[in-house]
Parts: structure tokens; sequence; C-alpha cells
């Protein structure tokens, strides 16, 4: 995020739906809509759904809390869920820089999402660094044309799957016999491989993902990367058996170029019990060069 002295709206956030609220150094909040375009594919809203508020919030924050001129990137982020989020609804989020040190160029920020009835959501806590990069996409992402607010894919009657286990629903998905979902739909998640414990898919960075910088915006990282855990932890699910993510720490190594090619994201579960499943997701580029890892612990009703 890049210091300014008028803050300016995302037009990236302006198309999943933000709205900026109260801004002053240092702190940083947002207001977003949450509904059927960004449910996954058995109807709910999900860490996912709310990814690019996820990372503005405290990058936002962060970024509020700078020199003018400097830009800082978020290193990492980790969303803490204490509820489930609702289905449809506003959710309230407010970021703050904690601590910056300008000398090591290192920052810290936190934030905290509440919903419609005000009860705590999930808590944020960020890493943020210093870059030298110019803010080659500042004028475009801040001012730029709107984004047109791209139609929701149609989804699956969950009732239609009811009856398969885990592991046959995520396999349907790959096999396009069950809807991805619209949120999966939204990043253009395609599932390539699906075995018990394991979900291997791709998706092709966009213009429209683009942050300040010129490159894809750590925000829809955070979503890919939450869609894939989740299809990974489902298919360890009995039929009837339900899952949810309870929080999800990403370090981003490396951003990847909106030209760059197809993003290959791989969720194995490394460890499960009776009620809790830890996933780990890599995502890399054609090459294989490491983009960006996730870990996720994910409940198992």
């Amino acid at each position: 995020m890049t210091s300014t002295d008028t803050p300016r709206v995302d037009r990236l956030m302006a198309m999943m739906g933000a709205r900026q609220g109260a801004v002053e150094p240092g702190r940083i909040e947002f207001t977003q809509e949450v509904g059927s375009r960004f449910h996954d594919h058995r109807g709910r809203t999900v860490l996912g759904s709310i990814g690019v508020l996820v990372d503005s919030v405290p990058g936002s924050a962060a970024g509020r809390a700078v020199p003018r001129g400097t830009q800082t990137v978020l290193s990492q982020i980790t969303a803490t869920l204490a509820a489930p989020l609702p289905d449809t609804g506003d959710v309230l989020a407010r970021g703050h820089a904690v601590h910056l040190d300008l000398d090591t160029g290192i920052g810290l920020s936190a934030g905290e999402l509440t919903g419609p009835d005000g009860q705590t959501l999930a808590v944020l806590t960020s890493r943020s660094v210093v870059v030298t990069r110019g803010a080659t996409h500042a004028d475009t992402v801040f001012g730029g044309e709107a984004l047109p607010v791209p139609e929701a894919e149609p989804g699956t009657d969950p009732a239609e799957f009811a009856e398969l286990t885990g592991l046959d629903v995520v396999s349907a998905i790959a096999a396009g016999k069950v809807a991805r979902g619209p949120l999966a739909g939204l990043f253009g998640v395609e599932v390539t491989e699906v075995e018990r414990g394991r979900v291997v898919a791709e998706f092709v960075p966009q213009p429209w993902m683009a942050n300040y910088l010129g490159t894809v915006q750590g925000g829809n990282l955070i979503s890919v990367s939450d869609v894939t855990a989740g299809l990974a932890s489902q298919t360890l699910t009995a039929a009837g058996q339900d899952y949810r993510v309870l929080d999800l720490r990403i370090d981003f190594v490396r951003s990847p170029a909106l030209d760059g090619g197809p993003v290959r994201v791989r969720s194995e579960v490394v460890r499960a019990g009776r009620r809790l499943a830890l996933i780990d997701t890599e995502l890399v580029d054609t090459s294989g060069i490491l983009l960006a890892r996730a870990q996720t612990s994910v409940q198992l009703f």
C-alpha cells in the first residue's frame, strides 16, 4: 500500500463490494457486503469470500503509517476466525498499524472483522515491508475506470450431493459434474487433481487482480488458497459431515505477475484428527518457483 494524503478507493475493493469508512494516519476501516456471488460450492460465505478485504485492511493501515511516497507490501498475514461468517449482510473490517520501524523497513499491523450484529468474526495480524518498487499502477488502481462486476457462476443445490462423501464431491467438481461455486468461478479456480487429503488446482491471473505495483494483489491469493484448502479438507469427510476453516496464515514470497501464466495451487493435509485438520498450501508459477505458502487449520464436525 502506498501512503497518500487523500484516501482513494481501490477499484478492486470496489468491485468486491467494499466501501471505505473512517480513515486517519495508521488506521482505516472498510465495509463489504457478502452474499451469493461470494459463496463456495456449499452456498457458504468462507474466508476466501473476503480475501481481498482481509489483505487490504491491515495493508492499508500500514500504508497510512509511512511517510508520503513510501511503498509497503504485506509479507505475511494471519486471519483467525472467531465465528462463522454470515451468508449475507455487511462485514466491517478495521485495521491499525501497531509498530513501524523505518530503519529496518518492517511494520506490524492488526485488525478485526465484525458482523451485522457487532459480533467479532475474525482477528487479523500482518507484517509489512517497505519496498523500493515504484507504484506503477497507482493511478489505474485508485483512480482508473471502475471494474465491471462479473456475473456470478451458478451453483449446484447442495442437496444434490448431500449423500456423497467429501472425496466424491471434490472429484465431481474436478469432473465438472458439481459446480465449483461462485467464489471459485470468480477467481477462475480449476481443480486438476484430487485424492484423499490432496487437491491441486490452477488459476490464471487477470488484469483486474492488480495491486498498485502492477502485480497480483495478495488478497486474491488468500481467496484461492482458502478455496483449495477447504476442498482438500472436504476430501476427508464422510457423507453429511461438515467442515469449517478456522484460520489461515499466508506468507507472500514473490508477487505473481499479471502476465506470468497459470499459477498452480497445491493443498495437502499434513495431519488429520477427529476434530481438526492441518493443511499446507503452496502456490507456484509455471517454472515451479514458490510464490506463496499458506497454512490452514480446519474444523471437522
